[in-house]
């Protein structure tokens, strides 16, 4: 088929593309020489067999970028590493990224969320992503990390640039700007991490630093990726997150007066936003040797491209895929990946959300829209969100 990563990014609304690309079949052979996994069971399949590595793209992205501090990111980005190294990286940062420590901060995002609305009270007109969905999330991290406040615009702006080194192809001008950016995070990461070596504090990356299992720690190496991996993953999913599924709320007033009136809850809201605006429409799975995958043979090294976002709308899983029920239930959304590589963040993604949303409904519970202001949508590499949204807060 004639389907290109790149066709998306041309796309205000990518879901009747990726539609059109589901229905010649859950999986199919590119003429870019990519198999496109569009079925919901298939990605599955795709994403928990051992046999579909990613390595082979962190050695992609590696033969592709100079000697420095972004070759070296995404050498040993935890999303790219295969057993064994990710099964000892992932069994060390789950010492420090612990169940215990999120749910610690549960309280903190639930204020920081409801202080940030209340200094927007008098304000006629909000852009809801620059004011408060981005606060909030970059706030979190910052605060989980132990990075001063002062700080994190500035990291986010380096992250920011960094992230379309992970498209499929990367002008040169956005490539010069994100090996720039990446040698500049690199820098404050270093100096981050050596006061916390001399000086540790509660944070996590003190935790990472002092992290051991069977008496290994994490390279210096992977600290540093870990690091830029955990800021930018960190605020900029869950902004789009919070951000992609706001723009679906109100869109029609009727679904955010059923979150205010309590028909539909936080948490099921927050559960559709991930299946029905998927930030993350895809990622990426090499086979080490022969697979069968839905059905079909995969040649080894043939390179699998599992559309989250088309997974996520399969109508053989979810009856009307494209219409916004909170409560379906059945299975659950593909959006946080699966197996090996299910996403570390997922628990804080969705507590952050969650508490965002709470705290619009809590205290705009007139929130609409602005008038004439259509949401701006964009994608740098494989996620997908918005520039703007801007909306009248309407206080009671």
């Amino acid at each position: 088929m004639r389907f290109h990563p790149l066709d998306l990014e041309r796309e205000q609304d990518p879901y009747p593309l990726l539609a059109r690309v589901r229905a010649q079949g859950p999986v199919l052979r590119l003429e870019s020489g990519f198999w496109a996994i569009t079925g919901y069971g298939a990605a599955l399949e795709a994403l928990r067999h051992p046999g579909c590595r990613s390595g082979p793209i962190a050695t992609r992205y590696r033969e592709a970028l100079p000697p420095g501090a972004a070759r070296d990111e995404m050498s040993h980005r935890i999303n790219f590493l295969d057993p064994p190294d990710h099964t000892r990286v992932r069994a060390l940062v789950s010492k420090a990224f612990t169940p215990r420590r999120i749910a610690a901060l549960r309280p903190w995002i639930d204020a920081t969320a409801d202080r940030l609305l209340a200094d927007l009270d008098g304000e006629a007109e909000v852009d809801l992503l620059t004011r408060y969905a981005h606060q909030v999330p970059s706030l979190v991290i910052s605060e989980l990390l132990g990075v001063p406040v002062a700080d994190r615009d500035r990291l986010t702006a380096w992250s920011d640039a960094v992230a379309p080194l992970l498209g499929v192809s990367v002008p040169e001008e956005a490539r010069e700007r994100a090996l720039t950016a990446a040698r500049d995070f690199h820098v404050y990461l270093e100096a981050l991490l050596d006061a916390r070596q001399r000086e540790p504090g509660d944070d996590l990356l003190s935790a990472l630093l002092a992290a051991e299992e069977g008496g290994e720690r994490l390279r210096h190496v992977e600290l540093l990726s870990l690091a830029a991996t955990l800021y930018s993953a960190g605020h900029r999913t869950t902004r789009d997150l919070f951000t992609n599924g706001m723009s679906v709320l109100l869109a029609d007033g009727a679904r955010f007066g059923a979150v205010v009136e309590g028909r539909w809850s936080v948490a099921t809201v927050v559960e559709e936003w991930l299946r029905y605006e998927t930030p993350t429409l895809f990622v990426a799975r090499v086979p080490s040797e022969a697979v069968t995958i839905g059905g079909v043979s995969i040649g080894a090294s043939e390179p699998l491209l599992v559309l989250l976002a088309a997974a996520n709308r399969d109508p053989t899983v979810f009856p009307e895929p494209d219409a916004f029920r909170p409560g379906r239930g059945g299975e659950g959304p593909l959006s946080f990946a699966y197996g090996a590589h299910f996403c570390l963040g997922a628990a804080l993604a969705r507590s952050e959300a969650e508490a965002m949303l709470a705290a619009v409904v809590r205290r705009w519970p007139r929130l609409a829209r602005s008038e004439g202001s259509p949401p701006r949508w964009h994608q740098r590499g494989p996620f997908r969100g918005l520039d703007t949204l801007r909306v009248r807060p309407r206080p009671v």
